[in-house]
């Protein structure tokens, strides 16, 4: 025997004895036994009842062959996951959803529901309509606002009568920059000047510290009661009384007399050495130097220009005593 052919014969031998799997077609034949009679082999395959003769140089084409289509089957099967690789798309990223937004407040259409003094959220004012906020209604017998002054800063009397007055409700800007609902009892013949009036300094941001009917201070007397409204500095209209220092009849009583943050603008009288004299302690930093100070009524100020443009009078050019929370018409 040839040297070539004994080494043929060895390697078979090592594969068959190994039980090497050979794919011979795409069918699969699981080495089971491998025997030797001469110059032939004989093969068992798995599930057989005969061996089938095949010789050496059958196998070794068989093995040559099986090895080849083993070798490109995996090549092709690298080639084709390169591709499926190389084409496999990105994925694409979840975008983030974006917020919703949260609705505008409803704008306020009136403020006849809320009581003087309350603060509303700017949010909720219409600025380019703010002339709905500013309204006035007649006051009747048995209505709420009758029930708050009949007798107190109203009674019964031969000057004025019920019917003569109107009650208003209106915006305006507290010292703290915030809208604040109002109120006030004018008479009705002046209800158009009064209501122009405050929405001008309302639009232009003119600060009044409080803005309510002088009843909400009634302490039994309307002397008394006004000077607990002067001392809270609210601004307030209508109270039937007699005038400060005068017997009098006050225009007040008349609902033609508006007060404007009495503490900033004190009631003052002076002696004959120029000495000033006023009721409020609180007014004290507002008596000398009426030219450097917030909320200070002067003939530069919004409110005094407004007031005489419709023709109403300060008490603040008078010369003594000065009432320079005062104007009436």
């Amino acid at each position: 025997m040839s040297e070539k052919r004994k080494r043929r014969e060895n390697i078979i031998t090592a594969l068959l004895i190994a039980g090497m799997c050979i794919v011979v077609g795409g069918t699969i034949i699981f080495v089971i036994k491998f025997s030797r009679s001469g110059d032939e082999n004989k093969l068992l395959s798995a599930g057989m009842t005969e061996a089938t003769d095949i010789s050496l140089e059958s196998m070794t084409d068989v093995v040559s062959t099986t090895s080849v289509t083993s070798e490109t089957t995996a090549l092709e099967t690298s080639e084709t996951t390169e591709e499926t690789t190389e084409t496999t798309p990105e994925p694409t990223p979840t975008e983030e959803p974006s917020p919703t937004p949260e609705p505008e407040p409803e704008k306020l259409t009136s403020i006849r529901g809320y009581s003087a003094g309350t603060v509303l959220n700017r949010d909720e004012i219409d600025e380019d309509n703010l002339s709905q906020y500013f309204t006035s209604e007649e006051i009747e017998e048995g209505d709420s606002v009758y029930d708050r002054i009949y007798g107190q800063s109203f009674v019964d009397n031969d000057n004025i009568d019920l019917s003569d007055l109107r009650y208003l409700k209106m915006l305006h800007i507290n010292f703290d920059g915030d809208y604040q609902v109002g109120e006030m009892i004018v008479n009705e013949l002046v209800v158009s000047d009064v209501l122009d009036i405050f929405q001008t300094l309302c639009e232009e941001g003119y600060e009044i510290y409080s803005m309510r009917l002088i009843d909400d201070y009634w302490s039994g007397d309307p002397d008394d009661s006004d000077w607990y409204s002067i001392e809270a500095n609210n601004t307030s209209c209508f109270c039937y009384r007699t005038a400060t220092g005068s017997g009098n009849l006050s225009k007040h009583a008349l609902g033609r007399a508006i007060d404007i943050n009495p503490q900033q603008n004190p009631y003052v009288t002076y002696d004959s050495d120029g000495d000033a004299h006023y009721s409020h302690d609180n007014a004290s930093d507002y008596v000398y130097d009426r030219y450097d100070g917030d909320h200070m009524i002067t003939t530069s100020d919004r409110a005094y220009e407004l007031f005489i443009d419709y023709g109403w009078t300060w008490g603040g050019s008078w010369s003594s005593p000065k009432d320079y929370q005062h104007f009436q018409m």
